[in-house]
């Protein structure tokens, strides 16, 4: 598999994650790269765990929720930090779809790119869409004064940018990350 498409949003597959995550499906085949689409919500952490590591590249879609990313997918990068710098994500393209009714998605969408970063995902140019209801409201009624807002549209750009990165081989190394004690508490009371 080429690309783990992960849909984080908390509805799971009955949400506007899934929507965007079958969007992103259908655009990836039509590049003939091959897929799989994961509902977060719906899978063991053996599984995910395991679609991660055969992966070379992902899209996580999350919704935006208190000016936050989903509690699943948070909680998987929780889970997964003594993975960090390790082959699960070092030099993997990742794009971030965010979602949100109104307002706070950039800040999602900025704060998960910084995230993947840190684990070792390479992030793309271009490769963050947000998609709000508003804009998708304004596209359909006056496209004419959207060349500016980001919609589904835009996702296939995003995918694009994430291809260009696995057509070629690429070597990365991965900072030292301490692994044994990385949860022992380190500041003294007064």
């Amino acid at each position: 598999m080429q690309v783990l498409i992960v849909n984080a949003g908390l509805a799971g597959a009955e949400g506007n994650s899934q929507v965007i995550a079958e969007h992103c499906a259908n655009l990836l085949a039509q590049q003939q790269l091959s897929h799989e689409l994961l509902v977060l919500r719906d899978a063991t952490s053996l599984r995910i765990q395991d679609a991660l590591q055969h992966a070379r590249g992902f899209v996580f879609v999350t919704g935006t929720y208190w000016g936050s990313c989903s509690s699943a997918l948070q909680g998987l990068f929780e889970a997964l930090t003594p993975s960090e710098g390790t082959s699960l994500w070092l030099g993997k393209p990742a794009a971030v779809l965010v979602s949100a009714h109104q307002v706070g998605a950039q800040t999602v969408l900025w704060r998960l790119e910084g995230v993947l970063s840190s684990l070792g995902c390479l992030i793309p140019p271009m490769s963050g869409v947000v998609i709000t209801r508003v804009g998708e409201a304004l596209r359909s009624r006056a496209p004419e004064v959207c060349s500016d807002v980001w919609g589904l549209g835009d996702v296939g750009v995003a995918l694009s940018n994430l291809a260009a990165c696995l057509a070629e081989p690429r070597s990365f190394q991965a900072w030292a990350v301490d692994r044994d004690d990385y949860r022992a508490r380190w500041l003294e009371r007064f």
